[in-house]
């Protein structure tokens, strides 16, 4: 549970980073690489909680609360840029005199929520394969 803890905090301090070196408007592949990155490790995150705490291995049961999870998370996530969008501009400015970016339009918006989905599918995919393995590999036992 810490290894994924750690990469999103990895993930956070990044953006933190490109958001004041303006790496968003730089590198246009800069944000969806973040939120693919953000919605894989939240996946992980989750799917470590489900192996953890529920003795139930119901593997597609778990995969649809691992991507739902990370959709809500990714969706909470777009609420929260559009507030710093309203709300902090000025006083980052103010204080760092640095021309604050957190949010694009409703494409920006559609392509990040997508890139969360691909993130949370790809870890449920290896998530999935990995548990066939080792279900393979008990039952020859």
């Amino acid at each position: 549970m810490k290894m994924p803890l750690i990469f999103l905090v990895s993930t956070f301090v990044v953006n933190l980073v490109g958001l004041y070196y303006q790496w968003y408007l730089v590198y246009p592949w800069f944000d969806q690489v973040l939120h693919f990155l953000g919605g894989f490790f939240i996946a992980m995150l989750m799917a470590n909680y489900l192996n953890d705490y529920f003795v139930n291995k119901n593997t597609l049961k778990n995969l649809l609360i691992i991507v739902g999870v990370t959709v809500f998370i990714g969706v909470a996530w777009e609420f929260v840029e559009y507030i710093a969008n309203q709300t902090l501009i000025e006083p980052v400015y103010r204080y760092f005199k640095v021309h604050a970016y957190f949010m694009g339009d409703l494409d920006d918006t559609v392509s990040d929520l997508l890139m969360d989905i691909l993130g949370a599918t790809t870890l449920s995919l290896l998530h999935l394969r990995r548990s066939r393995k080792s279900h393979e590999v008990q039952t020859n036992l």
